[in-house]
């Protein structure tokens, strides 16, 4: 009966352990994924998230312009490689 209990205990760790590694996993992608589309203001230095910030995006000549939201500096945004924004600089 005991070696049954500690066969479980054992089996419960590793699967303990295992679920441990895929949540590291699960939170390093999702601090990846995240930092997407948080951006820098080249004037101010302000970080900010261009997700939450969504209502300061506009369109002019095919292009989507965000604002700061501490300094109102107006910037273009365009598609960078693997799904991110990257912000034009002047």
């Amino acid at each position: 009966m005991q070696d049954e209990l500690e066969r479980r205990l054992d089996s419960l760790e590793s699967t303990i352990v295992a679920l441990q590694e895929k949540v590291g996993l699960l939170e390093l992608e999702l601090k990846l994924n995240s930092k997407r589309y948080l951006k820098s203001c080249p004037s101010c230095k302000k970080e900010f998230d261009l997700l939450v910030n969504h209502y300061s995006i506009g369109l002019f000549d095919n292009l989507v312009y965000v604002k700061c939201p501490q300094c109102n500096k107006s910037m273009p945004v365009v598609d960078d490689q693997g799904g991110g924004v990257r912000m034009v600089a002047d």
